[in-house]
């Protein structure tokens, strides 16, 4: 991602990539702890991130849109899976539904129970535009970590691990999904500002999972 963001994304350097005793880190030389955490809780609190006074997100809007957007005819070969309907996607079909975040240890959610949780928590702290832009991330990263799990399985025995499949790992995939998965699909046809949001929301989900105990791995963010 840090060669990515030095040709591609300019504005944006100053990001590294760093990993030590299998542990992954994204730095910014001379930034201190308090700075980075001050970033990190004032996130949703910066345009284009932060509520639109008044307006309630229309979440059943953002779910079908973001659903026709994702699984539309021409993205069936890009992606692991491909539901017929919304509430197919249980991602998807919990944001539908509302449902409260997963009463399991921190120690037994799967992937799929962080990935709603996250969206969950943070559909109350952004307006509907950025929102959907979160929901595009989780499906579009739940796919990606899919499909790259089942790339040396028989057809036949393919399956969705991030049903069982614990967080620890989701950091050590944000490389891939940005830079192989997205830029190979010509990021599914999202705009210039969007591409670059992506790339903050990726930090931004990290630093939640390590701040939450879900992986060791240790994001400094440098928005």
């Amino acid at each position: 991602m840090n060669n990515h963001i030095r040709t591609r994304h300019p504005e944006t350097i100053g990001l590294g990539y760093h990993r030590k005793h299998h542990v992954c880190h994204y730095y910014r030389p001379r930034t201190n702890y308090d700075c980075e955490t001050t970033k990190y809780e004032l996130f949703y609190n910066k345009p284009p991130r932060c509520p639109e006074e008044g307006k309630i997100i229309d979440i059943d809007n953002v779910i079908i849109q973001d659903f026709f957007y994702i699984y539309n005819e021409g993205n069936k070969d890009k992606l692991f899976s491909y539901p017929e309907k919304y509430i197919d996607n249980p991602i998807l079909k919990n944001l539908y539904d509302d449902g409260p975040v997963s009463n399991k240890s921190k120690s037994e959610k799967s992937c799929d129970d962080v990935f709603y949780e996250y969206l969950h928590i943070f559909k109350e702290k952004t307006n509907e535009k950025y929102f959907s832009l979160l929901v595009k991330f989780i499906i579009l990263f739940r796919e990606c970590y899919n499909k790259s799990k089942n790339d040396n399985i028989n057809r036949a025995e393919k399956k969705t691990f991030t049903e069982h499949i614990f967080p620890e790992e989701l950091p050590d995939m944000c490389n891939e999904f940005y830079c192989e998965f997205m830029e190979s699909n010509n990021f599914f046809g999202l705009n210039e500002d969007d591409k670059k949001e992506m790339i903050e929301i990726i930090l931004h989900f990290c630093e939640w999972l390590f701040k939450n105990e879900y992986t060791k791995s240790k994001l400094s963010l440098a928005y």
